[in-house]
């Protein structure tokens, strides 16, 4: 079987046509005629069985969802959502008809909105015109949609038409999947804290020790720099602009595990030396949150910062 792709309006989105299987489902008795054909990429294998086959087909649910799959992954290409549709006649069916449609929201409380895209949407018929005229006949409608934007949760509404003589609609149905949640694998550079440590011998100089970490779920990829900037210590005559020093880290994997651990020497610490060290500063690295990139040491100079002091951030998302 053969699928092919179609590129999206909008989103970077790009859906796989369906793939049409017209099966029998029934182990009761084999079908008494069949039939194979190609349509527009779309498989169908068509038939009927004996009496037995339909008692046994009318114990089924007449729709349902099955085989729903939700890939994850870092890259767009790698997300994906998928499900299977199948649908069975109900007395008097001339015609089935399906409709997919893709449903997404980019946060938790926000409402679920359709997403545009070719192939959803629009009511498809099963190739084979005759197929919903046997009891037995059972109409199976794979669909995928990949390269997901996220962050965003998304899930299929399926909804199903059964018509009958002159084009009466003998009934209607509507399935949901449960959600497929696309998160931003991307990382998350951080200064989580800032140690103070005293100098005996230089009473004038204190040694700094920021912790950077990345809360991501994505190796941040370098190298980026991480500046340390202090104001003028008090025996500068006159006073002067503040002092940056810069370091540089190649790469950082995702998890505290993996924390880096960077010393900076200084002026003692005053209200008006406190440090701050900022992480990537000019905004190299694609992150998923740029707001915790900055740390400033409390003006009261503690002799040990263990708790983050959350400044402005410095990039732009």
């Amino acid at each position: 079987m053969s699928a092919s792709g179609t590129s999206w309006p909008s989103g970077g989105y790009r859906v796989v046509k369906r793939i049409v299987l017209l099966t029998v489902i029934c182990a009761l008795a084999a079908p008494a005629t069949s039939a194979f054909a190609e349509s527009a990429g779309r498989w169908v294998v068509a038939g009927s069985g004996g009496r037995r086959a339909s008692l046994a087909a009318a114990l089924l649910p007449r729709s349902e969802l099955t085989a729903f799959a939700c890939h994850r992954a870092a890259q767009p290409d790698g997300r994906s959502i998928s499900v299977r549709a199948v649908m069975r006649p109900v007395a008097g069916t001339q015609k089935m008809e399906m409709r997919f449609e893709l449903l997404s929201r980019s946060s938790p409380g926000a409402a679920f909105a359709e997403v545009a895209g070719s192939g959803l949407e629009s009511w498809i018929s099963p190739p084979d015109p005759t197929l919903g005229q046997r009891p037995g006949d059972v109409w199976i409608v794979p669909d995928l949609v990949r390269n997901l934007p996220a962050p965003a949760a998304y899930r299929y509404r399926v909804s199903f038409r059964w018509t009958g003589t002159g084009g009466k609609i003998l009934a209607t149905a509507a399935r949901t999947t449960r959600d497929c949640h696309q998160p931003l694998f991307r990382p998350d550079l951080l200064v989580s804290s800032i140690a103070i440590e005293a100098l005996p011998d230089q009473p004038a100089m204190d040694k700094y020790v920021a912790t950077i970490e990345n809360d991501g779920q994505a190796p941040a990829v370098g190298p980026f720099s991480v500046t340390f900037t202090h104001g003028p210590g008090p025996s500068a005559t006159p006073p002067t602009t503040p002092t940056t020093t810069t370091k540089t880290i190649q790469r950082l994997y995702a998890g505290p595990s993996n924390e880096v651990n960077l010393t900076f020497f200084g002026p003692a610490c005053t209200a008006s030396t406190a440090p701050t060290v900022v992480v990537d500063p000019d905004s190299t690295v694609d992150e998923s949150d740029f707001t915790n990139n900055s740390l400033t040491v409390d003006p009261s100079c503690p002799a040990l910062s263990s708790a983050p002091i959350p400044t402005a951030s410095t990039g732009t998302a």
